[in-house]
């Protein structure tokens, strides 16, 4: 698990375009944060930047402690796991799963031990021979929650889990993030359910334009919310 510190974070495209302006937040270990806001608000944005996969404009990124600015996405301790699963289609569910650790030279039986765990805790053991191509949506995107935990990282980060999947896969993959925000793993989810947002959730942030609007407890946030532009954008996300 991990402590995540961003300082006057900013991320400018070459076009002029400014998607993260002046962001600060500090995040603490097994923190659960699902951060919401309207499309192009920058929550993507800020994900990949944490990930490594978006440079940094300004600002410092810090991991317990450490300086992560010019780390590659491979040399920091964390998973992300995409609303478009990113799985090798042509690979069986074992090798995706195992891929990184491949990547990394861990030893074979030490792999092995850990995509059988890994699986078995998702419920997905039984699928390890098929190809992605074979599987639902809520099968692929439990394939990549598994890949991202082999790696056991001390930071999870889920970019919009759910928005790829049909109406009845929604509620399994929401149950395997919330049992993994119940064992403490540290979490940053960008999420647009706002019924999960709101149970599960121990911190929420509402992001607009780049900055953020609010940053409160779930039930602070749904029921007294101080922003006139999160009053708005509730009205028209909750039942």
């Amino acid at each position: 698990m991990a402590e995540l510190a961003l300082e006057h974070v900013g991320k400018v495209y070459r076009n002029g375009y400014e998607a993260i302006h002046d962001f600060s937040l500090e995040i603490k270990e097994g923190e659960f944060l699902i951060l919401v806001g309207p499309s192009g608000c920058g929550k993507s944005t800020l994900l990949r930047m944490i990930a490594g996969l978006e440079d940094i404009s300004s600002g410092e990124l810090w991991v317990d402690g450490e300086i992560e600015n010019y780390k590659e996405p491979r040399e920091r301790n964390l998973a992300m796991v995409f609303q478009n699963y990113a799985l090798y289609p042509n690979m069986s569910v074992y090798d995706n799963i195992a891929f990184s650790l491949s990547v990394r030279k861990v030893d074979k039986k030490e792999i092995k031990k850990k995509v059988y765990d890994t699986a078995k805790m998702l419920g997905i053991e039984h699928l390890l021979d098929r190809r992605p191509g074979e599987l639902s949506g809520g099968q692929k995107q439990r394939v990549a929650i598994a890949r991202a935990l082999c790696m056991e990282p001390q930071l999870m980060l889920f970019d919009e889990p759910t928005s790829a999947l049909d109406p009845e896969m929604v509620g399994e993959v929401l149950e395997v993030v919330k049992s993994l925000a119940q064992r403490g793993t540290t979490m940053i989810v960008v999420s647009h359910e706002m019924t999960f947002v709101r149970t599960i959730s121990t911190r929420v942030l509402f992001l607009d334009k780049g900055v953020i609007e609010e940053d409160a407890p779930p039930q602070e946030l749904f029921t007294n919310p101080h922003s006139e532009r999160v009053k708005e954008f509730l009205s028209h996300h909750m039942l």
